[in-house]
């Protein structure tokens, strides 16, 4: 098989299939730049947020009191 047949048959399935290709080809594509488009606008977004207010709790004075209240509330009853 020499090239010229090897060239031939590859454009052939080309032609065969180029479009059954290019349908593929653009779903794939436009699934992975909506998925590069919300990676982008999710980063934005996060960037240009104000940060959490966040609070230091302490664990264990948490949990004392929990477990005050609810001795507390097993007195009541």
């Amino acid at each position: 098989m020499d090239v010229d047949t090897l060239l031939l048959l590859l454009f052939g399935l080309f032609v065969q299939f180029g479009p059954f290709l290019i349908i593929v080809a653009v779903l794939v594509g436009g699934v992975l730049l909506g998925c590069v488009v919300v990676a982008i606008v999710g980063a934005v977004r996060t960037g240009m947020s104000k940060p959490d207010e966040t609070r230091d709790v302490d664990v264990t004075q948490f949990f004392e009191e929990q477990t005050a209240a609810a001795a507390a509330g097993d007195r009541r009853a």
